[in-house]
């Protein structure tokens, strides 16, 4: 389904308010070139030649210091692994975790991407309700003694605090506590994907610091990626995990392709290391900012009342919820008749009915004038529709 939608999202004359990319105005390109011209010889064979399959260790170095630094992660006992990019860390997390019908919890709505891996790798899926202010921790426990009680094995719960992908919604640190006690109480594995986490647009960045930050008595693994905070052209993520997690998914990633993009982490080193990263982040935390800021203004003057919307306190993405007996599907129709493409809510939640009353839009690649011009469309569609019921 998501497919066939960023088909049309990608069809010539088409707005598109469906892809979750970056803003490409503002790719660091000028920063990248200046540091590639930097090189010395030494450094030109690390970029052009195989690398471990670990990765480049002076990112992981670089890596595992901000992970102390600015994500106040304790590393004792963990070690970090450089991924092709986070969705590679979630399909390995897939491939050495999940036996045919293991189970894997899931956010209510959560990323296609994610749940693809899972799915690929043969295990069921389990939704939990998402709040305003993350997981239902009380749905939570419930799901656990539930699917235990049937004897099924729960690999892991999977979710992505910040920013989620596709609500936009962030959880809590009360939550994030209450969820790291009930990971502690039932031995539950957390896969915590925080690839929005720097994109933060309230001045207090302690909100959004990391489940994993609370302590290591749970389980959890910690992905992220430079996809949002440098480009995702290089396809480079990185996972924190224990020691012998990291050595199992070393291991997995070995056939998968032996080791990630050299040339990327080489620049995604000197990027991290000259500080440029820093620069970008408050340029770019900026810049959507502003655009949710103006793509909330225009659904307030052209979509009607009856539909609510998320609003984000950072991330690419922003969740309509429609009201009882208007379908996301037709209201795409009739978008899509005046070429205007976003994505339907339905791949994104385990329970597909529920799915249809949801329409996510992204704020991040699209320009003001896109913005405008598909607001404006999609909230005309919804009129038309709502007359007709």
């Amino acid at each position: 389904k998501i497919r066939e939608l960023m088909k049309y999202a990608s069809m010539p004359g088409v707005v598109s308010l469906a892809g979750g990319l970056p803003d490409p105005a503002n790719f660091p390109f000028d920063e990248v070139k200046s540091i590639i011209n930097k090189w010395d010889d030494k450094k030109v064979v690390h970029a052009m030649q195989y690398g471990s399959t670990q990765g480049y260790p002076p990112l992981i170095d670089i890596l595992t210091k901000r992970m102390l630094d600015k994500k106040n992660i304790n590393m004792g006992g963990q070690s970090l692994i450089i991924t092709t990019g986070g969705q590679q860390s979630i399909f390995l997390l897939s491939r050495i975790f999940v036996d045919p019908d293991d189970v894997i919890i899931v956010e209510e709505p959560s990323f296609i991407g994610a749940m693809a891996a899972f799915l690929s790798n043969s295990a069921n899926l389990a939704g939990v309700p998402l709040e305003d202010d993350g997981v239902n921790i009380d749905a939570l426990e419930k799901k656990l003694k539930e699917l235990k009680d049937n004897g099924k094995k729960v690999k892991f719960f999977y979710t992505i605090p910040n920013f989620q992908n596709p609500a936009g919604v962030t959880m809590s640190q009360a939550k994030r506590k209450a969820l790291y006690d009930l990971a502690v109480k039932y031995e539950l594995v957390i896969v915590e994907d925080d690839p929005y986490g720097d994109l933060y647009f309230t001045e207090n960045e302690d909100n959004y610091k990391p489940i994993k930050s609370l302590g290591n008595d749970a389980e959890i693994i910690y992905i992220s990626s430079f996809s949002k905070i440098l480009c995702p052209g290089f396809r480079l993520g990185w996972m924190v995990a224990d020691d012998i997690i990291i050595d199992k998914v070393g291991l997995a990633k070995q056939s998968a392709d032996a080791c990630s993009s050299s040339f990327g982490q080489v620049i995604a080193y000197d990027y991290l290391e000259s500080n440029l990263i820093d620069n970008y982040l408050t340029k770019m935390r900026k810049v959507y900012r502003e655009k949710k800021e103006f793509m909330l203004k225009n659904i307030v003057e052209n979509i009607p009342k009856e539909v609510t919307s998320t609003n984000p306190e950072g991330g690419f993405f922003l969740y309509l919820n429609l009201p009882e007996g208007l379908s996301a599907d037709s209201v795409f129709k009739k978008s899509f008749e005046e070429k205007v493409a976003f994505v339907t809510g339905e791949p994104f939640h385990v329970d597909s009915k529920e799915g249809d009353r949801h329409i996510r839009l992204s704020y991040s690649n699209p320009t003001k004038e896109e913005m405008s011009t598909g607001i404006r469309v999609i909230g005309k569609s919804i009129k038309n529709l709502l007359n007709d019921l």
